[in-house]
């Protein structure tokens, strides 16, 4: 233990320190029936279709990178909604990459085994460029370049940009998402982005994953996510039932 301050010191620090946190905290019904009702929804609204595909999949999933990337997925919307933007979006970053190892993985059950015990792995790009060659992606109207620029935008979090991460030099810096109406419709097109991009991933590794799902369920995955024109093509080119 350090002896240059009094463990009684030190408990005050703490002390005032979750003070400042739990004032930045949301109150709960500002969330659930308040000003920042509305905006919580959307934000879950994204969120809600990962949770319907996390309950409908499928139990021929063999590696354990889809419950990686839920647990990336919950501790992301937790952290938008109390404030944390940064974390949030590397979190989400997280879920992403967990996406794109997801396929690899699903499609190598040796590399797996071998990935388990340490003794196979790739970089980052090289997860990604095996989405771009796979010959469900050709067929597919969602472009490599849509799928870059996005993850390009989710890894300044994580570099953390100059350019897009907040400042925040003490606790009372931290402001919630909601109370920032440009950086919030920013955020919901980067959120939208990303879960739609990681939703068709889904249905490359299996296209039955909706398969039996109540029709509400599987309309709202393809309503809230994709156009008319894109629902379409998804359904046609990866004989989604």
């Amino acid at each position: 233990m350090p002896s240059s301050l009094h463990s009684n010191k030190i408990k005050d620090e703490k002390n005032a320190f979750v003070e400042e946190l739990y004032k930045v905290f949301p109150e709960k019904d500002k969330l659930v029936s308040g000003a920042w009702n509305s905006k919580a929804t959307q934000i879950h609204k994204y969120y809600l279709a990962l949770y319907i595909m996390n309950f409908q999949k499928p139990k021929s999933l063999k590696t354990k990178y889809f419950n990686y990337l839920m647990t990336a997925a919950i501790e992301s919307e937790a952290l938008f909604l109390g404030g944390f933007k940064n974390a949030a979006f590397m979190q989400l970053r997280c879920a992403m990459e967990a996406t794109f190892k997801l396929l690899y993985y699903e499609t190598h059950p040796v590399e797996w085994e071998l990935h388990k015990s340490k003794g196979f792995d790739l970089t980052g790009l090289e997860y990604r460029e095996f989405l771009y060659m796979h010959p469900k992606f050709a067929h597919l109207n969602i472009l490599k370049y849509d799928i870059e620029r996005n993850w390009g935008e989710l890894c300044q979090y994580s570099h953390y940009d100059i350019s897009i991460v907040n400042d925040i030099t003490c606790v009372i810096d931290i402001k919630n998402i909601m109370s920032d109406n440009a950086g919030f419709e920013d955020s919901m097109k980067k959120i939208k982005s990303t879960i739609r991009e990681m939703v068709f991933i889904f249905f490359m590794i299996d296209s039955r994953w909706l398969e039996g799902i109540e029709k509400a369920y599987f309309d709202y995955i393809f309503e809230i996510l994709y156009s008319k024109a894109e629902r379409i093509t998804l359904i046609d080119k990866l004989g989604i039932v």
